[in-house]
């Protein structure tokens, strides 16, 4: 892994998957920042936990409605009182949460042996069921197999069919890993009849095969640029793949001053503005010019990155300076149009 860890002013933000330190940033959490949920969301989860946490087996778990309300599924009227009396909604409903994590569990058990693959399953507390969401397209032998056995466990589930199967997604923003190295995606490009999936050259010239962070495999390195310029492409070649650029439906640079969204796996979305253009960044490794400054702050496992303004896609994350994202933060970023210009690809 790239350190840079005498190197006081900026480093290139590669990301260790496991642990995701670095000395000169401090300790860096190995997932994207949660979003805070709002006060009130937090108030009537509080009260879901108290509330089916007291009521045991008679509670079969608990949703906001959409007036906004706590509703708390219950299995007996002496429950529906305590709900009341508690200030939420009490929903009389025909099965408990252990029933229904029964039928669950013995889906899960079942499916595992049998291979059905696209199908999605889990406990519905609105539908009070577990729900099995089947592809229209789907009608294979393990698939048959599934279906009939969950009909068979009875009223606690229901087979939903969906227009497609599920499948990994893998987008701007996104965690990649190689070894036991972390970087992100930055765009999905496509050309020459493949998908690409573009990110920091320093980070595609440490390894060979990508995977999510989910263990999907994704693909190998197809071309590093590093230092000089900061890109790379890595080959998608699974094709059960999702791959989306979200709602990024071109490639620009937009003025100094401009306002900017950075996306990436260690802290999510960060936002800044843009400084400045054509920047040189002398790091550890080497040398990189024409580079774009910002202020959005950017930490290890960020690398690859995303860097957005609006719907436009403008840079790859490459460096930011070191010390923690403070005031006036400093961020670098590879112009994300020179990247796709040089290996012939396009936004997929």
């Amino acid at each position: 892994m790239n350190r840079g860890v005498h190197l006081k002013r900026v480093v290139p933000l590669l990301g260790v998957a496991a642990v995701a330190v670095l000395p000169a940033f401090g300790t860096v959490p190995a997932t994207a920042a949660a979003k805070p949920v709002p006060p009130a969301g937090q108030a009537l989860g509080t009260l879901a936990d108290q509330l089916t946490g007291r009521l045991g087996a008679q509670a079969a778990g608990a949703y906001v409605d959409r007036d906004g309300r706590l509703v708390v599924n219950v299995t007996t009227p002496a429950a529906a009182r305590r709900v009341t009396a508690a200030g939420a909604t009490p929903r009389v409903v025909a099965y408990g949460i252990a029933r229904l994590d029964a039928a669950k569990s013995a889906l899960d058990r079942f499916a595992g042996s049998r291979g059905a693959v696209g199908l999605a399953w889990g406990v519905d507390v609105v539908a009070n069921a577990v729900v099995v969401s089947v592809p229209e397209s789907d009608h294979d032998a393990a698939t048959n197999a599934l279906v009939k056995r969950a009909r068979a466990v009875g009223g606690t589930v229901r087979i939903r069919r969906v227009p497609g199967a599920a499948r990994p997604m893998l987008g701007p923003g996104d965690a990649i890993t190689t070894g036991g190295s972390r970087c992100s995606v930055s765009a999905i490009g496509t050309g020459g009849g493949g998908d690409f999936v573009v990110t920091a050259g320093h980070c595609t010239r440490i390894g060979t095969t990508w995977s999510t962070s989910g263990g999907e495999q994704i693909g190998t390195t197809q071309a590093s640029s590093f230092p000089g310029n900061d890109y790379g492409t890595i080959r998608v070649t699974n094709g059960s793949l999702q791959l989306s650029n979200d709602n990024l439906t071109q490639v620009g640079r937009p003025p100094a001053g401009s306002q900017v969204t950075k996306k990436g796996s260690t802290t999510g979305t960060t936002s800044g503005k843009i400084v400045g253009y054509d920047r040189t960044v002398n790091y550890q490794e080497g040398t990189v010019s024409g580079l774009i400054e910002t202020t959005a702050c950017t930490q290890p496992g960020d690398s690859g990155g995303s860097l957005q303004s609006g719907s436009t896609a403008v840079g790859i994350t490459s460096g930011g300076r070191t010390g923690g994202c403070t005031a006036n933060y400093q961020s670098y970023f590879q112009p994300l149009d020179e990247a796709l210009q040089s290996q012939g690809l396009t936004l997929k």
